[in-house]
């Protein structure tokens, strides 16, 4: 199957490069169109050229539209070049890691199956529906006939629930990357939460990937391919091999899974769209 995979950059182009050569080397189960949009250029963050062997379709955008609706802008402009033999879409966010395609290949076959939902991700908000957008599979045909799901300044996770609500389409949730956040009343740190403020998690084992910003890690990006070789159970990074991977998935899973059990809203409380 071709699948057309739509990754957008702004300054982490370290991550871009590293994020292309992952899925050159692991992503294996189908035929990848690789599209990287790109707006950082007027502040001087630009494609390396030994990026380009990776990619099928560069688009450099000259102008910003700044950090609200910059996201917007970048998945907006990417899905007008997506190829007409692509019956799924996937956007990335450049930082957000993945080893092999397992977990592509696991929902492209439940959106297969499923005649309403037309989008996958994680579940992002604990009170509202909201769907991320660091990873996401989408029928294509849905995009092309609804291009201003993209189309949101704030929230976006919570525009693309109310947008598909609001067209009368479902969506499955990525219980892989779940949960994504801990509770918000956790106010000392947590372990594999490495900005408190966010309260995100970054390491993702069961779906064997991590999406830190590098700025949060304290050996930066060193630490994030140490991340990265231990929830694949592979050393794919050579130059940052890590011992006792199994003992540090476990660890990963231990926390995660730990912090499904602090209370949250959801408990006592249904989810509700949010007024944007």
């Amino acid at each position: 199957m071709k699948v057309a995979v739509l990754i957008r950059v702004y300054d982490r182009i370290q991550d871009l490069a590293c994020n292309l050569q992952i899925i050159a080397d692991t992503w294996k189960s189908n035929d990848y169109y690789v599209i990287v949009v790109s707006n950082g250029k007027h502040q001087g963050y630009t494609v390396p050229d030994d990026c380009l062997k990776y990619i099928d379709k560069l688009i450099t955008l000259e102008d910003n539209a700044g950090h609200r609706k910059g996201n917007s802008q970048l998945l907006m402009e990417g899905a007008k070049f997506i190829p007409n033999d692509c019956d799924f879409t996937l956007i990335l966010e450049a930082d957000t890691w993945v080893f092999t395609d397992k977990i592509h290949c696991k929902y492209i076959s439940l959106l297969s199956q499923s005649h309403n939902a037309v989008w996958a991700s994680a579940d992002w908000y604990d009170k509202y529906y909201a769907l991320a957008t660091d990873f996401a599979l989408i029928k294509s045909d849905y995009l092309r006939n609804n291009p201003k799901i993209f189309d949101f300044e704030l929230f976006p996770e919570c525009h693309i629930s109310n947008y598909l609500k609001s067209s009368d389409s479902g969506f499955i949730w990525i219980t892989e990357f779940m949960p994504v956040h801990i509770p918000s009343y956790v106010r000392p740190a947590y372990p594999y939460v490495p900005n408190i403020k966010e309260k995100r998690f970054y390491v993702f084992p069961k779906a064997m990937a991590v999406t830190h910003h590098i700025e949060f890690l304290k050996n930066g990006l060193k630490q994030k391919r140490e991340y990265f070789n231990i929830v694949s159970d592979f050393d794919y990074f050579c130059d940052t091999k890590v011992k006792y991977k199994k003992w540090q998935r476990f660890k990963m899973r231990f926390w995660i899974n730990l912090s499904k059990y602090l209370p949250k809203r959801s408990w006592y409380s249904k989810k509700v769209y949010k007024k944007i």
